[in-house]
């Protein structure tokens, strides 16, 4: 999400600059891929690029191809099939595994503008949402894009009627294909599908020192960080908790008021007060939020979960976790705030945090493994 966010932030710099620029965008992968369908790469004329569609090997012959798409202003997709064991023929010793399909689509400042929009709006999405990529072969001689968000549909550039109708029929599909994504044929066009899933919106109770490292991590994965604090907003803040944001909640019972709670939020619970605290449990279990954290050892949850009932709180369930974070061992805040935002990223991307060596499904994401996040 960090990536994108980037890419977004540079489309619309571009944009404001009246700069034109090429947008390389992976729309179809058969095999191993390193970022899957949706892996993006800005290239500026000056040959600067922001952004990554493999881990390194592929970006300077696609800047290479960026220069000749700029020049020509027409879209061009470019192949890489390294499923052989000998892929010389390249140069680039991908040992990958996979066909990749990458697709240069060249933006004028316009086109940049709408396409930076167009992303914006998948990101700022409560649900995972589909981009359907009309790719430039056969019939097709230019690029379009749709956002398709539970049945709306929002087009930029030429679409026929037909087509783009047909494309939306595939939503479902495609959120259930994850990061593999899907390339369908919508009567002469084939449209490339992928799936945006929206960063998660973490929430930290409690604004102790042990919060900062939580903060720094998330906010690396490009996540909108809000911490609560009981006490008023002090100048100091901003400089301890530079990448989030501070609210007051002098009464923690009242959270769902003071920060959004949705199927995209996970919350953690970290203020070191054991009656604050519970509350804070109290407000987040009754919210939408999709994963309560509560920092602490077991027996402390447990003593704050029968207090609670006691007063007709709701049971736990499965959205709560506590003691919160991922078994990866090591001390202090820094390695607890590491195994913390590895559990909320696990979680909510329907992972289970293992070992990717034991792993026999797909790296890249699925229906499945999004449903938390849906």
């Amino acid at each position: 999400m960090a990536t994108l966010h980037a890419i977004v932030d540079a489309l619309g710099r571009a944009a404001e600059a009246g700069e034109s620029v090429v947008l390389a965008t992976v729309v179809r992968v058969i095999g191993s891929s390193y970022g899957g369908v949706g892996a993006r790469m800005l290239v500026r004329v000056d040959g600067s690029t922001v952004g990554l569609v493999s881990g390194g090997c592929l970006e300077s012959d696609l800047a290479d191809h960026a220069r000749r798409v700029h020049d020509a202003k027409r879209a061009e997709l470019v192949t890489y099939d390294a499923r052989s064991d000998d892929d010389a023929i390249w140069g680039l010793g991908l040992g990958c595994n996979g066909l990749i399909e990458v697709l240069l689509e060249p933006l004028a400042p316009a086109a940049a503008a709408d396409m930076a929009a167009l992303l914006a709006r998948a990101l700022d999405a409560e649900a995972p949402c589909v981009l359907a990529t009309v790719i430039p072969r056969g019939a097709a001689r230019t690029v379009a894009h749709a956002l398709l968000v539970r049945g709306a549909v929002h087009a930029v550039g030429s679409w026929n009627d037909a087509a783009l109708a047909e494309a939306a029929t595939h939503e479902r599909d495609a959120l259930a294909a994850g990061r593999q994504g899907l390339v369908r044929r919508c009567g002469a066009l084939d449209v490339a599908l992928e799936t945006i899933v929206p960063p998660v919106r973490l929430v930290l109770c409690g604004s102790g020192p042990d919060v900062a490292p939580v903060v720094r991590f998330a906010a690396q994965l490009g996540w909108p960080v809000t911490v609560v604090d009981h006490r008023p907003v002090e100048h100091a803040h901003p400089e301890r908790l530079p990448d989030a944001r501070v609210v007051a909640c002098a009464d923690p019972a009242r959270l769902a008021d003071a920060v959004p709670l949705g199927p995209r939020s996970a919350a953690v619970v970290m203020s070191h007060h054991f009656a604050r605290d519970a509350e804070y449990v109290r407000a987040l279990l009754g919210s939408g939020a999709a994963y309560v954290g509560v920092l602490g050892p077991r027996a402390r949850t447990e003593r704050m979960l029968a207090e609670l009932r006691t007063h007709g709180a709701p049971a736990a369930d499965e959205r709560l976790y506590g003691p919160v974070g991922l078994d990866l061992g090591g001390d202090g805040p820094e390695a607890i705030g590491l195994a913390i935002v590895s559990e909320v990223a696990a979680v909510m991307s329907g992972r289970d945090g293992g070992f990717l060596r034991d792993r026999r499904a797909p790296m890249h994401a699925s229906a499945g493994a999004v449903a938390r996040a849906r």
